[in-house]
């Protein structure tokens, strides 16, 4: 599913940034209660009242209901009016400039902030942000200043940085709980939410998600609570809940029904229209995507299209209607550019590649596809940077968490020995010559506490040590063995792209290329999956489960893998071994173990699976006729502060942490791992894991 963009307002509660195909949407509050808005009025109504304020006899262009209703209109505008947006927004931080209306300049620059994000222009949207930020704490104005750090977290998740968007989603969440924004402390949880899903964390993203749609419950906030079922139908269509996504946007569809609330509503309908076309019923979605484009021709909600006229074609394209699927695709390439939706222009091209190629158009189909490469080539960099970016965002905060615990540490126990050399001093000084012998003897039991929690602090102070230099290597990793495949297979691409390959040279670069982004796959899903146990620990969920159906499927997992170097993989698991262990973890142990082995085989060589049955456990042997390992490296090999690799036969590289995460997940189930080896005869990983309950 692709990631597209679309940024959306809302009259009662906030803006919001859009994303339909991930069916998310990051809150973007525009603090109302700040300054005076006309809430529940449509755009025609608020020009309305804004001529009737102008040609009133006492009007003012200083007055601050005029100046608030210059800012909401102008925000507004993006929606329906972009050219205007900054027309509005210029007047109103003029006028509040020059009646010193802090509040109304802070409006004006969030607003500009928020527009130029919009439109890719992050110099410009910084330049009005942080100036609205200098002003804000400047003249404590906690919410502008909450509204501010709200939007500078939207910029840097437009570039890209997804750790320095957290930090300041972050960092104003508990300033709105201080002062009791409930639409912010709503609105920020779901943008945070947003970041995990981009990271593919569905579960911790639906856990900041329940916290907005609890906020909103407690608060009767309804047309907020129906943003955040929107935002979390989106995520259940991600993990192909199809009932459950849709059962969530009729919810919302009820909602803003009865709150007359049409550009929401014509999201929702859109929602629907791409839950019908993940499961292929092009009908039902075409309904859909139409009373979408029907409410947006109502109300000249000009973002809208852009899904809207996306989802048509990819549906027309899906009935083999290729004419009308060309009408969409080209009105959904317009208006995104228009726009500048970055997204909808890179699918808006796939979409196009297609048509054009089954209408037989070849030049028309490679112009699009070349185009839709360079902009995906640009996307796939952006989400590289994300994920590490929220990754070595939290690694950050624990770092800090740790700073903060120990100094606060240091601290008490520094009060804590004055108060005891006070007290002895007061005793000396009243009682000097009846207690002498007794008061040192109290100061030496204390100075011996004193000592034994000196020592304890230390010992601690080095586990964290340990535990730092440890996430410090995994980012030395990451560092230095993906930036070069990346690289490599970036160049790989680009030479395809811009100058084309011969069959015979796409049969000879491809498989390798393949080979590459397989061997990135696995070690990014080693990391990530290292990393995450690291900060959360390793949680297990035991079920019974068949050992032979698992070594199966990983087996046929590998076998491209093993064929590659004519090596057979070979299950010697009788049926019914059945284990009572989590079956993630056994899953990732015998991956790691099975590729290891076809790592270090020769050509034509031979891995075996083997099980024996033992009195309360099952032992598992992965065999291999390979290359084999001396006694010092088996000696190091399960030693969790080290993280080199070994290249195999074949001069494959991986991360050196896959055997840490196996240990590990074999410890966790209640087994226990070992290896024995013979140079140049072979290796056998042996590890346990429990009989069924």
């Amino acid at each position: 599913m692709r990631n597209s963009t679309m940024n959306q307002y809302h009259k009662n509660k906030c803006s919001v940034f859009f994303n339909i195909q991930n069916i998310a949407f990051i809150i973007l509050v525009f603090c109302a209660s700040s300054y005076t808005i006309l809430n529940g009025q449509s755009r025609e109504e608020d020009l309305a009242e804004l001529r009737k304020i102008k040609s009133s006899k006492n009007f003012n262009s200083k007055s601050e209901t005029y100046i608030d209703l210059l800012i909401w209109i102008g925000k507004d505008s993006y929606l329906y009016k972009p050219d205007s947006t900054t027309i509005y927004l210029d007047e109103a931080y003029k006028l509040s400039k020059n009646s010193n209306y802090l509040k109304g300049q802070c409006g004006s620059l969030n607003s500009l902030g928020y527009y130029y994000t919009n439109n890719g222009k992050l110099d410009l949207a910084y330049k009005n942000l942080n100036e609205s930020l200098i002003i804000a704490n400047k003249n404590s104005l906690l919410k502008e200043k909450v509204e501010a750090l709200n939007f500078i977290g939207l910029a840097l998740w437009h570039e890209g940085k997804n750790g320095l968007a957290l930090s300041k989603f972050l960092e104003a969440l508990p300033i709105a709980e201080k002062i009791k924004d409930v639409f912010m402390m709503g609105a920020l949880n779901d943008n945070i939410a947003l970041l995990y899903e981009d990271n593919k964390d569905y579960d911790t993203a639906l856990l900041f998600n329940e916290k907005s749609r609890q906020i909103s419950i407690d608060n009767n906030l309804e047309i907020a609570l129906a943003e955040t079922l929107l935002n979390m139908s989106g995520i259940y269509l991600k993990q192909k809940l199809y009932a459950l996504a849709n059962k969530t946007v009729d919810e919302c569809i009820v909602i803003f029904k009865a709150n007359n609330n049409f550009d929401w509503l014509s999201y929702s309908y859109v929602n629907k229209g791409y839950i019908a076309l993940e499961q292929n019923k092009y009908k039902e979605a075409q309904e859909w995507f139409e009373k979408a484009i029907k409410i947006c021709d109502e109300i000249n909600l000009t973002i809208g299209y852009t899904e809207t006229y996306l989802g048509m074609a990819e549906t027309y394209l899906g009935l083999s209607n290729l004419d009308m699927a060309e009408v969409y695709g080209l009105k959904a390439l317009k208006v995104s550019k228009d726009l500048n939706v970055f997204e909808t222009i890179k699918e808006s091209n796939s979409v196009l590649a297609k048509i054009y190629h089954n209408k037989g158009d070849y030049l028309e189909a490679y112009d699009y596809q070349t185009e839709y490469l360079r902009l995906f080539e640009k996307s796939t960099n952006k989400s590289s940077q994300k994920r590490l970016g929220i990754l070595r965002s939290e690694i950050s905060f624990e770092n800090q968490k740790l700073q903060m615990a120990k100094e606060n540490k240091a601290a008490i126990e520094k009060h804590r020995l004055y108060i005891f050399t006070a007290i002895a001093a007061s005793l000396v000084l009243v009682i000097f010559l009846i207690v002498i012998n007794k008061s040192k003897r109290t100061q030496k039991k204390l100075n011996s506490q004193l000592q034994q929690q000196q020592k304890a602090l230390i010992m601690h102070e080095s586990e964290l040590q340990e535990a730092n230099d440890t996430k410090d290597k995994l980012f030395s990793v990451i560092a230095h063995d993906l930036r070069g495949p990346i690289n490599s297979f970036h160049s790989l691409i680009k030479l395809y792209v811009d100058n084309g390959l011969t069959k015979e040279e796409i049969d000879m670069i491809f498989p390798k290329a393949l080979q590459e982004i397989t061997r990135i796959s696995d070690m990014l899903n080693n990391l990530l999956i290292w990393a995450k146990t690291q900060m959360y620990g390793s949680v297990n969920n035991p079920v019974n489960l068949d050992l032979r159906i698992l070594v199966n499927e990983n087996i046929q997992l590998l076998n491209p893998l093993a064929h590659r170097k004519s090596i057979v993989l070979i299950n010697n698991f009788p049926e019914n071994i059945i284990s009572s262990s989590d079956r993630d973890h056994l899953d990732i142990v015998f991956r790691n173990l099975i590729s290891n082995a076809i790592k270090f085989t020769n050509l034509n060589g031979e891995v075996t699976i083997n099980v024996i049955e033992l009195v309360d456990c099952y032992q598992i042997e992965i065999k291999d006729n390979g290359i084999g390992m001396g006694k010092i490296t088996q000696s190091k090999l399960f030693n969790k502060n080290s993280t080199k690799t070994t290249y195999g036969t074949n001069n494959e590289k991986g991360t050196g942490i896959g055997l840490a995460i196996s240990q590990e997940m074999v410890l966790s189930n209640g087994g226990k791992i070992w290896v024995d080896s013979k140079l140049n005869e072979g290796t056998s990983i042996f590890f346990t894991v429990p009989l069924s309950s």
